[in-house]
């Protein structure tokens, strides 16, 4: 079983709730689920939707056709359409004039019953929650029961009508729908996940900070970063967080490191633009040797863009950021699952180091829902890294020069101790010298960081055959659609693999020496227009892939939409 439903039409009609509705019911009966997100930045109007895909097998990624369209405007009709599999079905409110359409489609009385049964339009979610679920002859009982779960906290009597109005909508469509659906789940009864946590990648990262202990978190709002934010706030009061919405971006970045420099572990959340106006206070954490963490949910630049769209454009302008050269950390999650393990690996990493590590997700990444397993909290390891013995300590050196280049950190405030931090270049002590000798050992330090920090990072992953004659290069958010590229290929009888980095610079090399003297032909696919993953390979390591396969509209790729590139270009 493998079917997708979209849900699409204005901002404001409820398009999220009616996702969120049908999302539930497949969870709740134990089948996999990916929902894709796509929206207009625009608070009322506009073309939004929700693409749910429903699998008895997991699922990473969203799928090019649609099998079940829930229109509550014309646009959801016109948009889709031609994605609909044959023996689809599109089910639109009475109200919406479309003489074009097949009698195998579905015109509801949508909001005229929600208004009816349930007293508001409001409701309209709940109609087509039933009359969507009654196409696919699915069992009522598990409608009530994802009902129940998602009103319970707003009283009996707003369950009460939520169910009622998707019953009369569940009856009225089977008596009266005479077509078809491709879909028949009238024999369903529970499918094989047991995996009840259903979250997008903002939500797992949020998670993992505060698993890991975040004592402080800064942001100035800005889509799509904003949830990781919201989330680390609703819980600050019962996990002692500092939190602050500050004026602008560079406010956040060198409030953070203040709390830092004070001992609190401090995270900063963005997007690309914002991330532009922290490059100067991103400079100051790493002469400082501060540890901090930052996430940049990448969206289409430059300027304002396309601010609820997704691309993966930020990667080289991150891992060069800000004056002169320092050592920092750049991780990318894949999914969910990975991106809670990746928060508290940032912490570790910025603390064991003392150096900016930055997290880089996506739109797709952070919006983009699907079950997964329940994370393991109490296996977080929290490493704070070198911290100077308890006591007084007149001879303490805030950046004493160490084999490894890391000094141990003292806090201001800390009996017996003087700590000094300067944004010049400084002396062991932490004062400003301009001695070329001093300075020579200073930058020498910091960048005896690097070989023990390649040591800590993951390298890529090979998903598919060990060795193959075409091998995909990735990181990040494209991991699920390419993978399922690979999959399919595969079973067709292409020799492919995929090589997917989730800890990008600096890069690990010796696997991708070995790929690329195994493979015949070497292709990056990635969310931008300049290969920038492919660019920082060749840049370090020399080698530079045979094809290049990009993406850069603001959407997101489909595994078809992989498979079609590399066809047209005669690879596969």
């Amino acid at each position: 079983m493998d079917f997708t439903i979209n849900t699409g039409g204005q901002a404001g009609q409820g398009i999220d709730t009616i996702g969120d509705l049908i999302s539930q019911v497949f969870v709740k009966t134990g089948f996999y689920v990916h929902v894709l997100k796509d929206f207009e930045s625009r608070i009322r109007g506009g073309y939004n939707f929700n693409q749910i895909r429903v699998s008895d097998s997991p699922i990473y990624a969203a799928t090019d056709k649609v099998d079940l369209i829930i229109a509550m405007t014309k646009d959801a009709i016109v948009e889709q359409r031609s994605r609909l599999t044959e023996g689809g079905v599109i089910i639109f409110d009475e109200g919406i004039e479309f003489d074009e359409l097949e009698s195998c489609h579905l015109s509801a009385p949508l909001e005229r019953i929600a208004k009816e049964v349930g007293g508001s339009t409001r409701m309209t979610n709940a109609a087509a929650l039933g009359a969507a679920l009654a196409v696919l002859q699915f069992p009522f009982k598990l409608v009530e029961d994802a009902l129940t779960a998602k009103f319970e906290r707003k009283g009996k009597k707003v369950v009460a009508s939520n169910v009622a109005v998707a019953k009369t909508l569940f009856d009225l469509t089977t008596e009266q729908f005479s077509g078809t659906c491709s879909q028949n789940l009238s024999s369903v009864k529970k499918g094989p996940s047991k995996d009840f946590l259903f979250i997008n990648g903002n939500r797992a990262l949020a998670l993992g900070a505060m698993a890991s202990n975040v004592k402080w978190i800064s942001a100035y709002p800005m889509s799509p970063s904003t949830q990781v934010f919201q989330d680390i706030v609703s819980q600050a009061h019962k996990l002692n967080i500092g939190t602050l919405q500050v004026e602008d971006e560079l406010s956040a970045i060198t409030m953070a490191l203040g709390a830092s420099v004070a001992g609190a572990r401090s995270f900063v959340t963005t997007s690309g633009g914002g991330f532009s106006l922290m490059v100067e206070a991103l400079g100051l954490a790493a002469i400082t040797e501060t540890p901090i963490v930052i996430y940049n949910a990448q969206r289409p630049g430059p300027a304002t863009g396309l601010p609820t769209r997704t691309e993966q454009s930020d990667l080289l302008f991150m891992a060069h950021a800000s004056q002169g050269e320092f050592p920092r950390i750049l991780l990318a999650p894949k999914d969910p699952v990975e991106g809670f393990e990746v928060a508290t690996r940032a912490f570790n990493l910025a603390d064991k180091f003392q150096v900016p590590v930055m997290i880089l997700g996506d739109q797709y990444y952070a919006d983009s829902m699907m079950n997964i397993p329940r994370f393991n909290v109490t296996s977080v390891h929290v490493d704070r890294g070198q911290i100077a013995t308890a006591g007084p300590d007149p001879e303490y050196l805030r950046y004493k020069l160490t084999e490894d280049g890391v000094s141990p950190r003292a806090f201001p405030g800390d009996p017996g101790k003087i700590v000094v931090h300067s944004g010049n270049v400084h002396s062991e002590n932490g004062h400003i010298t301009e001695n070329p000798d001093l300075r020579n050992a200073m930058v020498e330090k910091m960048m005896k960081k690097v070989p023990h920090i390649l040591k800590l990072l993951k390298p890529p992953i090979t998903y598919g055959r060990k060795i193959a004659d075409i091998t995909l290069l990735t990181w990040g958010s494209t991991w699920g659609s390419v993978n399922e590229a690979v999959n399919i290929l595969n079973a067709e009888g292409v020799s492919i693999n995929q090589l997917h980095f989730c800890d990008v610079y600096p890069l690990r090399t010796k696997i991708l020496n070995t790929v690329f003297k195994n493979a015949k032909k070497v292709v990056s696919v990635e969310q931008n227009a300049t290969s920038q993953f492919a660019r920082l390979v060749r840049m370090e390591t020399g080698l530079s892939v045979d094809h290049h396969i990009n993406k850069y509209d603001g959407r997101p790729m489909t595994g078809q939409w992989v498979i079609t590139q590399l066809k047209e270009a005669g690879i596969a």
